[in-house]
């Protein structure tokens, strides 16, 4: 996290709230990830995330390529990383912006449906390119994910038992490579070395049933990160064998090469969402705490109840004094909904106090709804010990302000 004298010198210049992300957090993350994972694997960066120009150059530097999903976030992309190291996926894409990606050089992408294929080649064969998918499968079997996105209905992939040579279609200048399977968020460190398996397993079966060499297998991601609460993932270096144990013995892991994603465990780390508290005050009996900050900066998604809301770490920049109490965190919007955590611990506040909410990196800001009531964006400013190196506001995903 941001040092705390440090936070309160940002506040004084930039405002609250206000965003602050730490990019030699982001450097450790993702040099702590590549450490772990099977050599040659190649890392994307999950820019759904967060889009944030810096965070995306940082991590490209550490070797990271970048998953996409959006024309705003291959605007960020492209201004990082070559367009050979970008996936462009997700299951609406239009003719415009399949056009729009394939004019901006990107060559791989994840397709999730046989409609989403044809599409493809249409544009590739019109663009006079060669253009390679992967095709995305919705394994039969649900992980334990905090989100499952497999073994579930969902408008995400093929379901593999659907799949057949015979529904593939006649295609003039997409070639079908690899297999992507993306099982979920927040899987459980003992889990991943798994979900990896089953992956190769699916591609072992798909490829051989739709009658194409397999050479590239996506094995998602899901790497545990804490959302909004002080702590870190789990360890991770007990995955280091067993994973090249794995990669050892399965035929396709030998002959493909294999493709992670992540997003939140690149990217939470770094940010913090800096804040100052509005009011306290009694209500039969519950204290709550105002913030000049809410869900239209912090978990709006949550707040509309579509994600199950958290129990945040509310850090008092000046030193925490005094004993704990159990506190409502609140917004400063017009809106029941507007509520941060409800019955957390936190030190004895006042009105005035500088506060933080650690590991906010990913799914902050940009997961929010920042137009909801009309309140302004905070602005956002990345930094590197005690200097900052850029500052945003209110982007589409690459202007900076």
């Amino acid at each position: 996290m941001i040092a705390p004298d440090f936070a309160q010198a940002l506040l004084r210049e930039y405002g609250s709230p206000l965003y602050a992300y730490d990019l030699d957090e982001a450097d450790q993350r993702a040099r702590a990830l590549r450490a772990v994972l099977p050599v040659d694997a190649t890392l994307f960066y999950s820019l759904k995330a967060n889009p944030l120009p810096a965070l995306v150059e940082t991590l490209e530097r550490q070797g990271c390529g970048a998953e996409v999903s959006s024309l705003g976030e291959l605007a960020v992309a492209t201004a990082a990383v070559e367009p050979g190291r970008i996936l462009y996926g997700g299951p609406g894409k239009t003719s415009a912006e399949t056009a729009a990606a394939l004019a901006a050089g990107v060559r791989h992408f994840s397709c999730e449906s046989w409609t989403d294929v044809r599409r493809l080649d249409a544009e590739a064969a019109r663009a006079g390119v060669r253009a390679r998918a992967l095709v995305r499968v919705n394994p039969a079997v649900p992980p334990q994910a905090r989100l499952a996105m497999t073994g579930v209905p969902s408008q995400f992939g093929f379901e593999e038992e659907a799949l057949s040579a015979a529904a593939v279609p006649e295609l003039r200048a997409l070639e079908l490579v690899g297999i992507h399977v993306y099982y979920g968020t927040q899987i459980s460190a003992e889990t991943l070395v798994a979900t990896t398996e089953i992956a190769l397993d699916v591609a072992e079966r798909v490829s051989a049933r739709l009658g194409f060499v397999c050479r590239i297998v996506d094995a998602g991601g899901g790497f545990p990160w804490p959302y909004a609460r002080t702590g870190d993932g789990p360890g991770l270096d007990g995955l280091r064998a067993p994973w090249a144990e794995l990669m050892a013995r399965h035929a396709v892991a030998r002959s493909s090469a294999l493709w992670f994603e992540s997003g939140r465990y690149l990217s939470a780390a770094s940010g913090t969402l800096l804040a100052t508290v509005l009011e306290v005050k009694m209500s039969k009996g519950k204290k709550f705490v105002v913030l000049d900050s809410g869900i239209n900066h912090l978990g709006g998604m949550s707040g509309l109840g579509r994600i199950a809301r958290t129990s945040i770490s509310l850090i008092r920049l000046a030193g925490d004094t005094g004993e704990p109490e159990p506190v409502d965190v609140v917004g400063p919007l017009c809106s029941t909904l507007d509520s941060l955590g409800r019955g957390i611990p936190a030190p004895p506040l006042r009105p005035g106090d500088a506060v933080a909410i650690p590991n906010v990196g990913a799914y902050g800001l940009t997961a929010s709804l920042i137009g909801f009531l009309g309140h302004p964006a905070p602005r956002e400013v990345a930094c590197r010990g005690d200097r900052v190196t850029a500052t945003y506001r209110m982007r589409t995903g690459h202007q900076p302000g």
